[in-house]
């Protein structure tokens, strides 16, 4: 969806080429996607793959020269694309695809203003969530966010955060099962000015960074870009240019014929996989065969992030189904 000035058909096509741009970073992972000469074949081809699409009006709050906040009506076009031949078309041209298995993303964020140091969540603070959750669902990536409840009041403060005290952060976070853990503080030191301090939690493995920007809009959107930026370089496939690969996995504690379509239907699903065939059912135990993109790392990584089976060995083929 993107902001466009009028319904004439010159400036539709402008629109849908603007979001789809938005479409291949998404579904790449690839912040700068759009400029890839990779993907050049494809931008001029955004007409044929476009299924739907529609305007809609929208109230949106503008800043006068004077200061003054007043509400004004802005027109966005709406557009679906057609999933399965886009990514088809990306890997024909050998670009990876980024699907739906991404890591759930836990966001703690302490603000800084005149009242000093404080969590914010989607309750008190939610014209920042808003802008964090709208970057997040641009770039593909699903977030979590705390209820600042009592339980969590008591297991992390502001100034952990803002100190940047990593155990805190952590213990707090377990609650919420989340693959990744972010930490972000945000303050405006000078008029005009805001400044950002972000932290990522990946397993045992962190990445910090700081950014500055005149609108606070902009602090919030560079966070969320570098984000879905890191957690791409960790999750998405690998270069598909090897083609599809033969994958063998074994899932027990299948015991009943809807776990056993629970299944098939699971795995079917994953973006890497193309084909799917059963060639092994034994007591408690199916055996499939999958055709996939990106080959045994891409399957376990996906699996591992959806949490519907569980690993029981190291050897990345062995699997449970989770109750």
């Amino acid at each position: 969806e993107v902001p466009i000035l009028d319904q004439s058909e010159g400036l539709r096509r402008e629109g849908v080429q603007a979001a789809f741009r938005l479409v291949l970073i998404k579904l790449t992972g690839d912040r700068q996607a759009a400029a890839r000469s990779a993907l050049r074949p494809l931008l001029s081809q955004a007409q044929n793959y476009m299924q739907q699409y529609r305007y809609r009006e929208v109230s949106v709050d503008e800043e006068l020269a004077s200061g003054e906040i007043v509400s004004a009506n802005q027109t966005r076009l709406w557009v679906k694309f057609d999933e399965e031949n886009l990514k088809q078309a990306l890997r024909a041209l050998s670009v990876p695809v980024w699907g739906w298995e991404r890591p759930s993303t836990l966001i703690w964020l302490a603000l800084e203003d005149e009242e000093g140091r404080r969590l914010i969540g989607m309750e008190e603070g939610a014209e920042y969530m808003e802008v964090i959750s709208k970057r997040a669902v641009q770039r593909g990536i699903p977030l979590i966010y705390p209820l600042l409840d009592l339980h969590d009041n008591a297991a992390l403060r502001a100034s952990d955060v803002w100190g940047g005290f990593r155990q805190p952060i952590l213990d707090a976070s377990a609650r919420y099962h989340p693959d990744v853990v972010i930490s972000a503080t945000v303050q405006s030191p000078v008029s005009g000015i805001w400044e950002g301090r972000w932290s990522v939690y990946i397993d045992n493995q962190m990445a910090a960074w700081t950014n500055e920007s005149d609108l606070v809009e902009g602090i919030l959107d560079e966070g969320i870009d570098n984000l879905a930026d890191i957690l791409a370089s960790q999750f998405a496939p690998p270069d598909s240019r090897g083609g599809i690969n033969l994958v063998t996995v074994s899932v027990s504690d299948i015991f009943a014929l809807d776990q056993y379509a629970s299944v098939l239907k699971y795995l079917s699903s994953l973006n890497s996989v193309s084909d799917i065939e059963v060639v092994q059912v034994a007591e408690g135990k199916v055996v499939f065969e999958l055709r996939a993109h990106g080959g045994e790392l891409a399957v376990s990584q996906a699996i591992e992030l959806g949490r519907i089976l569980e690993a029981i060995s190291d050897n990345g083929s062995d699997y449970r189904l989770l109750p």
